[in-house]
């Protein structure tokens, strides 16, 4: 850890998981992530393995830019410490065969009981990632905003919705009791079980994540080349 808290940057070798595994380890320190892209998408990574020299060399002469990206802590009862993620954290059945219910409070006011496999709370990066394919909006990433995209609601009036930052949620896990069967994940990673009765809180984290960036490849690009954007 002392390695990593005294180093000027962090060389990241794999994807988009490999970023968000190193994440909470780095993001505390500010120390910026240069990510090369050996997988299949690399929504977050700076550059290809093919192009790795050259733009190592880009980003030490200082022209490449670094993207400041908004990160969320999570506390839950049975998780010790907060935890930061940097796409979203999620409530949800381990498995699809029942519902549950989950009561939603944003800033200690009531916003809705939501009913179906569980909740997204994703950030802007996190857009593109699971909220994005249970339907939820796309969200320029370096908007500082939260996302709270349903799961397969049990309503057609259950819609995603986009807030404030700065505004406290809080899950509140209203089911009858069941015996590890519903989850919290953050990032698709990190999974602890919970509880009814368990509240788990998602607030702005007040560290971000330093991601080294290409300026030539525009967030716009990136959607229309991994996602294929506006393709028929």
């Amino acid at each position: 850890m002392n390695q990593v808290e005294n180093a000027e940057g962090v060389i990241v070798l794999g994807g988009d998981g490999t970023i968000l595994t190193v994440t909470p380890l780095v993001a505390k320190f500010g120390i910026p992530v240069f990510g090369v892209n050996v997988g299949r998408l690399g929504f977050l990574t700076a550059c290809d393995f093919k192009n790795l020299y050259r733009s190592l060399e880009m980003w030490l002469d200082e022209k490449w830019a670094l993207s400041e990206r908004m990160l969320i802590e999570v506390t839950a009862p049975g998780v010790k410490t907060p935890q930061i993620a940097l796409n979203e954290a999620v409530v949800r059945l381990k498995s699809s065969f029942r519902v549950t219910t989950i009561h939603v409070s944003v800033n200690d006011e009531t916003l809705a009981m939501f009913v179906g496999d569980g909740v997204i709370i994703s950030t802007t990066t996190g857009s593109t990632a699971y909220s994005l394919s249970a339907q939820g909006p796309v969200v320029y990433p370096e908007i500082e905003a939260m996302i709270l995209t349903p799961i397969c609601p049990h309503s057609f009036s259950q819609r995603p919705l986009v807030f404030p930052s700065h505004y406290d949620v809080e899950l509140h896990l209203a089911d009858e009791p069941r015996k590890d069967e519903i989850q919290l994940c953050l990032d698709g990673q990190r999974v602890f079980s919970l509880k009814c009765g368990d509240r788990v809180r998602v607030r702005r984290s007040p560290h971000k994540l330093k991601l080294v960036q290409n300026p030539q490849t525009s967030f716009f690009g990136v959607l229309r080349e991994k996602l294929h954007w506006g393709g028929r």
